[in-house]
């Protein structure tokens, strides 16, 4: 059986090809083209798995997509998502259109659902009962593993941690969802780059300040560069966005009581630094059981969400179901 996964991004589009023993055959990494519309974008899509179904015409072809945003995996619908730029589409029917284009009915999930599938399978080797994988980057995603099973929830909406509130929901910083306090709104790209130009303004001469004044773009790896420096503005940066993560994770666990939390994502790379931060919250939390056992763990795999699709889509093939659910 072969398993194509696609990971929707709003830049660029990742797409692989696997078989059921984990092997990638191919992978691919196109722009997110707006040019054409949703109809042109889901073309270039349908292409690439037709040319696949072409080129193994003896192997079933089985399809995940990963979605930013809020997905209705019964129905393969992208109900809503800030960060893609479609301007002729409202509640996206993406299997369906994929369907017509390719005669594959598609399994679609949340990108950072299908990111925890392929931790579990890929990094975890199925090890582990409850987890949480977390991405970090622009936006926060998180997928759950409960009871060996992907969790979706009632209504595919299960894992959103980084828009579970944190800060006073009428004066803590706004997110990207247009709501104030989210966990997003600390620990993603834009909150890190809030507290690090407030950091900048507060002591302009430190060696953070210098590489952000003299990069045209702001990288969240510029204030781990600072921090291997020794830059106190730079540390404290990461000492808060472990602290912020912290209480995010925290929260999760106390409802769920899971064994093991993953974290992938560009964000996710500065781990050293904000990890001792995170840790100190978990320990000092009243309700000490469900954290004894609890490890936290980085993924490696910078493309964990494009495998993850691939192997979800062998993963409920084999099972015989068509969409995710």
């Amino acid at each position: 059986m072969i398993g194509i996964g696609v990971d929707i991004g709003g830049t660029f589009v990742k797409l692989f090809v696997m078989n059921e023993h984990g092997e990638i055959f191919r992978k691919e990494k196109m722009e997110t083209d707006y040019s054409r519309g949703a109809k042109g974008f889901i073309a270039q899509i349908g292409d690439f798995i037709n040319a696949i179904q072409q080129e193994f015409p003896d192997q079933r072809v089985a399809v995940a997509v990963g979605a930013p945003g809020d997905v209705d995996n019964q129905r393969g619908i992208l109900r809503y998502n800030p960060n893609l730029k479609f301007k002729d589409v409202e509640d996206w029917p993406l299997a369906e259109m994929i369907k017509k284009h390719t005669g594959v009915i598609p399994c679609i999930a949340n990108d950072a659902t299908l990111a925890a599938w392929g931790v579990y399978e890929a990094d975890l080797k199925r090890q582990g009962t409850n987890i949480l994988v977390i991405t970090l980057g622009t936006g926060v995603g998180g997928g759950l593993i409960i009871n060996k099973e992907l969790y979706q929830g009632s209504n595919g909406t299960a894992g959103e941690i980084g828009h579970t509130k944190i800060a006073d929901i009428a004066t803590g910083p706004l997110c990207g969802c247009g709501a104030r306090g989210c966990l997003e709104s600390f620990v993603g790209t834009i909150g890190i780059k809030r507290r690090v130009m407030d950091a900048v303004f507060d002591d302009p001469s430190s060696e953070l300040a210098k590489l952000v004044n003299a990069e045209k773009d702001f990288k969240v790896e510029l204030v781990s560069r600072a921090a291997e420096r020794g830059c106190k503005s730079a540390l404290k940066v990461w000492e808060d966005t472990g602290y912020y993560l912290g209480i995010g994770i925290a929260n999760f666990t106390l409802v769920l009581d899971m064994d093991t939390v993953v974290l992938t994502g560009g964000v996710s790379g500065a781990a050293k630094f904000f990890m001792p931060a995170l840790k100190r919250v978990l320990e000092h939390q009243q309700i000490q059981t469900p954290f004894k056992r609890l490890k936290i763990l980085v993924s490696q795999n910078p493309n964990i969400g494009g495998v993850g699709a691939a192997m979800y889509a062998i993963y409920h093939a084999q099972k015989d179901h068509t969409l995710c659910k």
